[in-house]
C-alpha cells in the first residue's frame, strides 16, 4: 500500500514534458515542421470479400534538428579562423586603436592621480590655516588676568583680615 502512494506522490510531483522542452528551446533546441508522405495499407472485408485499399497520405512530423558535436567543432574552428584572417588583415588599425586606448586610460589615471594629489594638498593647507588661526589666539592677556586676579583677591581678603 505505502510503495503505490509513493509511486503516485513521485508521478504526481515530477516534472512535465513542457517543462523540459521549455527548457531545451532556450539551450537552442530547434525543432523543424517536415511534411512526410506516409502509404497506409488497409484491409476492408465486404460481403466476405478481402479487399486491400492502399492511399498516401502527407503528414507533418515535428523532427529535431541534430547538430553533432563535430559539425559544431567545425563550425566553431572556422568562425575562429576567419576572426585570425581578419585580425591580420586590420592588424595595424587595431593596434592603433590599442596604443591610442591604451594611452587614453594611462592619461586618465595620471590625471586621476593628480587630482587626487591636487585635493589632497588644498586640504592641507587649509588644515594648516586653521593651526594659524588657532595660534593667534590671546594667551599672553588671560596670564595677565589671571596674575590681576591673584593680587586682587590676596588685597581683598587681607583687608578683611582673613590672611595675615
Amino acid at each position: 500500500m505505502k510503495s503505490y502512494v509513493l509511486i503516485i506522490i513521485v508521478m504526481l510531483s515530477s516534472c512535465s514534458m513542457n517543462h523540459h522542452l521549455t527548457k531545451a528551446v532556450k539551450k537552442g533546441y530547434k525543432v523543424e515542421m517536415v511534411t512526410k508522405e506516409v502509404r497506409l495499407i488497409d484491409t476492408l472485408t465486404i460481403n466476405g470479400k478481402e479487399s486491400i485499399i492502399e492511399r498516401l497520405v502527407k503528414v507533418d512530423c515535428p523532427e529535431p534538428a541534430i547538430e553533432t558535436k563535430w559539425k559544431t567543432r567545425f563550425d566553431l574552428r572556422r568562425f575562429n579562423d576567419s576572426l585570425k584572417h581578419y585580425r591580420q588583415i586590420y592588424s595595424d588599425s587595431l593596434d592603433n586603436a590599442l596604443k591610442t586606448l591604451k594611452q587614453q586610460k594611462k592619461n586618465d589615471r595620471v590625471n586621476n592621480k593628480l587630482t587626487k594629489k591636487l585635493a589632497k594638498y588644498n586640504k592641507q593647507i587649509q588644515n594648516t590655516a586653521k593651526r594659524q588661526e588657532n595660534k593667534r589666539s590671546l594667551w599672553w592677556l588671560w596670564l595677565i588676568i589671571g596674575f590681576a586676579l591673584n593680587f586682587i583677591f590676596k588685597f581683598i581678603l587681607r583687608f578683611y583680615g582673613i590672611i595675615k
